[in-house]
């Protein structure tokens, strides 16, 4: 078991960050593209090394790997 924080800030923090924009600021919210609590659960109980959960947010791709890296391209 990981013990990470929860990467959802992290996510919405890279995302705000790659459009010089404020966090609180993007829409549609985070939490109506993907569940949070998914991706928090995958990251904090996964036991692979080679972990990555994908998704697509306001046309950026986002990783998050099972160290909780997040990566935003």
């Amino acid at each position: 078991m990981n013990e990470l924080e929860n990467p959802i800030p992290q996510i919405v923090e890279a995302v705000a960050e790659a459009e010089g924009v404020e966090p609180v600021t993007l829409e549609p919210p985070l939490a109506e593209i993907v569940d949070p609590d998914a991706i928090d659960r995958l990251v904090e109980h996964s036991t692979a090394s080679d972990l990555e959960v994908r998704f697509a947010y306001r046309g950026h791709d986002v990783i998050v790997d099972d160290s909780g890296r997040v990566q935003v391209d």
